[in-house]
Parts: structure tokens; sequence; C-alpha cells
């Protein structure tokens, strides 16, 4: 049964959440121009992400994804990335998740780069909140750019289910470590706000905000990333 704290942290979780998805597309857009005018060593970025998905049950414990994802960048003027995915997944237990797969890419509409990657991810559920921690590697790999970044890459995410109202706010930050550098530093990190909308039990929509940021780099470039994410189980 719900707890009564848990109630109100979630109403409270639910509002802040909308709250601070308007202010920061909003605050971030109006101060991306002014900012890389004044400070040409870092870059701000507002980008558009897009992706949807397709999920289809071969067995209780075995299922076949496919991802189709579109990005744009510089402020929304170029295409940053285009890619087709596909993975299998199995949750061998109800608080733990397997996956591996394959990713193709077409990076800048120029080069072409494929990615393999795995990933292990643990829930945890307390009243109507929902916590996940995934630990992920990817490596990247292409013959037009050589040698690319490989990364160990570790996400914890925060979810409410709320009762009466369509949309479940979340948020998440995830840490990438190069694992193919010669000091394996820390690479980059992630911090998401959003929504999860489930439409019906075959369909759902998520929508998010996200703060990218490089690390251990000259030039530690800035995003600000708004995203939509549809997936629909066959």
């Amino acid at each position: 049964m719900e707890t009564i704290w848990s109630q109100r942290i979630g109403r409270l979780f639910l509002m802040k959440t909308l709250r601070y998805i308007v202010v920061l597309i909003f605050v971030s857009v109006s101060s991306i121009a002014q900012e890389n005018n004044s400070t040409p060593f870092i870059q701000k970025d507002f980008q558009l992400w897009l992706d949807a998905g397709l999920s289809y049950k071969i067995n209780k414990k075995l299922d076949l994804k496919f991802e189709a994802a579109y990005r744009r960048d510089n402020n929304l003027a170029d295409v940053n990335e285009t890619y087709l995915e596909l993975q299998l997944q199995t949750d061998p237990f109800k608080f733990l998740v397997f996956s591996g797969g394959y990713r193709f890419s077409d990076w800048f509409e120029k080069y072409l780069v494929h990615r393999l990657f795995g990933f292990a991810k643990f829930n945890f559920n307390l009243d109507r909140f929902r916590f996940n921690y995934r630990v992920r590697y990817d490596y990247n790999f292409s013959s037009e750019l050589g040698p690319l970044p490989a990364h160990f890459r570790n996400k914890v995410k925060v979810r409410y289910r709320t009762r009466k109202f369509p949309l479940d706010p979340f948020i998440a930050y995830e840490l990438f470590l190069r694992t193919n550098h010669w000091d394996n530093r820390f690479s980059q990190q992630r911090m998401d706000i959003g929504f999860q909308y489930s439409i019906s039990k075959k369909h759902s929509l998520k929508t998010y905000y996200r703060y990218q940021q490089r690390l251990n780099a000259v030039s530690p470039d800035k995003n600000f990333i708004l995203g939509f994410s549809y997936s629909y189980d066959l």
C-alpha cells in the first residue's frame, strides 16, 4: 500500500519536474548565443533527439528490440546523427535485465560508424518509486574515422509512478569512462529530467531535457538536448 509520505513526495516530484523542464529550456536556449560569443573555448549547443522503437517478445524471458533515431545539433541547423539499432534483451529475474546489440550510425551525414554494446540493469521498487542502475559498455569502430572512443557507462535513474495522472516524472544521471585512452579518463556526463507517458499497454512516449557535458577536454562543450522517444510493443 502506498504511504502518505510517498504520495506527498511523488506530487512534489511531479510538479518540480515539469517546472524545471520549462525553466531549463527557456534559460539554456536564451543563453547559448551569448556565452558562445564570450567564451570561445566552451561552446554551448541546443539539440533535438528523436527516436522510435519496436519490441517483440520472443518468449517470456527474451525480447527483440529495434530502434531508429534522428538527431540535430548546431542549434538545430545540422543533422548530427541518424542510426538503426537492434538488440536482444532478457530478464532472468524481476530485478535484473541483460541486453546486447548492434548500432549502425551515420555521423554528420558523412561517416558510417558501427557500435557493439551490452549492459546489465538492476531495478528496485519502493512504494511508487522505481530505482534503476545500469552499467553499459560501448565499442565503436569505423573504417573511415579509425579508432573511436570506447566507454563504460554508469547510469542511475529514479521514476515516480503516478496513480491518477498520466505522466510519470523521472530524473537520471550518467557518467562515461573512456577505456581506450592512455589514462582511462572520465569523458562525459549526462543529467536528465523528464516524463514517461503510457498511452496504452502497447504504446508509450517519453520526453526529456538533457544536459550533456564533456569532461577532461580542452574544449568542454555543453549540450542542452530536448528529446522525444516513442516505443511500441508488438
